[in-house]
């Protein structure tokens, strides 16, 4: 998806459907919009267009990306919309330092195996 004003592209999102891990999960690989067009909803917009196609399909066990993690910015956004930290990621980044990078993920079902009790187990 892309954003335009004036017939000039000022934001986009892609994504690609990811199948590990005994799930399927919606990647999305980059969401941006340029710096002038920023903090006005635009990224807002596109990330609600993300999420209601993954409402509208059913099938998506969560949404998940990559987030540097000295991007406060971008933790905060996605966190407004209900993702998490589930991991970090040394190294992950290689041209750009800090190379760590967050993974933040919004979950619409729990795994099967929390489904089944089997995280009760561990205790």
């Amino acid at each position: 998806m892309k954003a335009y004003y004036n017939d000039i592209v000022i934001g986009a999102v892609c994504c690609r459907v990811d199948t590990s891990e005994n799930q399927r999960r919606l990647y999305i690989m980059t969401l941006g919009c340029l710096a002038p067009y920023r903090r006005l909803g635009i990224g807002t917009v596109m990330l609600e267009h993300v999420l209601k196609i993954c409402h509208d399909d059913g099938n998506f066990d969560n949404v998940f990306l990559h987030v540097q993690v000295n991007n406060e910015g971008a933790i905060r956004f996605y966190e407004k919309f209900g993702f998490e930290i589930v991991e970090e990621k040394k190294n992950y980044y290689k041209r750009i330092e800090p190379a760590d990078a967050y993974v933040l993920q919004k979950s619409f079902r729990q795994p099967k195996a929390m489904q089944n009790g089997e995280a009760e187990k561990k205790s």
